[in-house]
């Protein structure tokens, strides 16, 4: 017995007394694992920069094309407006005076673009257009001589506060406000107005513009990269409408040989230029049919994965020969040392709607 104790306890002793086995991370192991992390962070940030870069260049695009759309509705309505009530009286107002200023004129101009010279410079469009709620022209019952109220053939379309423009058969031609409206007989108004020194026979008429306040005469221009809308009728400071308006060309759609068709597209140089319009006789305004717009836009800021510069092109044809291409017009806007803008580029011809369809016979 004391035999087989002393064996089981030699036996216990011995297992006490062995070594355990140790398990723990080496430096091989840390040394991988900061590599693995380091690679892992090194893809993530790679990745997180691509995709930062794309979201910002579709963002830019976005922004480019949304200012173009913006910009190019714009003018499309107005241009589509022009004309407005004053090709119901075309013909009465085709004797009126020219005037350089076309603020101040009332002969039957529905628009008027001042080219800039230069491809890559933006053009200047001014529209003009009557806001009454008739915009039809009143006969006068009776002359009018200086300082006296008009009596016309009218039961609406004159309110307080409009602007009118009175005009005879001879050429002689006012613009007033009026100040006070009343019935002077069945279907005949007396029309009270601020004084003009213009006597104006039985034979005139007489046409509402609309509220004096409102803009009968606007330009539209770009200056530092905005475009604006200015009541020069008025004399208002400029209204900023887009930014980021790189570029906006105006044409002119001509009826070149009298088809009543239009045949060709000019900018407003030579025949076309502001000065001739501007005293132009009706016939020669009847031959503008449409108007031709291109707009630039560029994104807000800067994309630097964009290093090369950007070519242009507006009022493109299909023809092989560019150079016969009417009003083609094309430009190249350098990149930036810090990358290149994304740019977008719009067009659309609208046609002179009233010119056409409301034209006095």
């Amino acid at each position: 017995m004391t035999e087989s104790v002393r064996l089981r306890s030699g036996v216990g002793a011995t297992r006490c007394h062995r070594p355990a086995a140790h398990r723990g991370v080496t430096l091989v192991d840390v040394i991988v694992a900061l590599v693995v992390a380091a690679l892992t962070i090194i893809v993530v940030a790679q990745s997180f920069i691509v995709v930062q870069t794309i979201q910002r260049s579709v963002s830019g695009a976005a922004d480019a094309h949304g200012a173009a759309a913006f910009a190019l509705r714009t003018l499309a309505i107005q241009v589509a407006n022009a004309g407005a009530g004053l090709a119901q009286a075309a013909e009465a107002f085709d004797g009126c005076p020219t005037t350089a200023d076309v603020a101040t004129a009332l002969r039957p101009l529905a628009l008027l673009i001042t080219d800039s010279g230069r491809a890559d410079r933006p053009d200047a469009l001014v529209v003009r257009q009557s806001y009454a709620a008739t915009a039809v022209p009143a006969r006068f019952v009776s002359a009018a001589s200086a300082g006296s109220d008009f009596q016309v053939e009218a039961v609406d379309g004159f309110s307080v506060g409009d602007r009118v423009i009175a005009t005879s058969r001879d050429g002689r031609c006012v613009t007033t406000d009026v100040t006070d409206i009343a019935a002077a007989g069945p279907g005949v108004i007396d029309v009270t107005h601020a004084p003009v020194d213009v006597d104006l026979p039985a034979t005139s008429v007489l046409l509402s513009l609309g509220r004096a306040g409102r803009a009968s005469t606007s330009r539209y221009d770009v200056v530092s990269g905005t475009l604006r809308s200015t009541d020069i009728g008025n004399g208002d400071a400029p209204n900023p409408l887009v930014s980021n308006l790189v570029n906006v060309k105006f044409q002119y759609g001509i009826d070149s040989d009298g088809d009543g068709a239009l045949d060709t597209w000019v900018s407003a140089t030579g025949a076309w230029s502001p000065a001739n319009v501007l005293v132009a006789p009706r016939a020669t305004l009847d031959r503008i049919k449409a108007l031709r717009i291109g707009v630039i836009t560029r994104a807000e800021r800067i994309d630097p994965t964009r290093i090369r510069d950007f070519h242009w092109v507006l009022f493109d044809c299909e023809l092989a020969n560019k150079s016969a291409c009417p009003g083609r017009l094309e430009g190249t806007i350098p990149a930036t040392v810090a990358g290149a803008y994304r740019y977008r580029i719009m067009e659309t011809v609208v046609p002179l709607r009233n010119a056409l369809w409301n034209r006095a016979s």
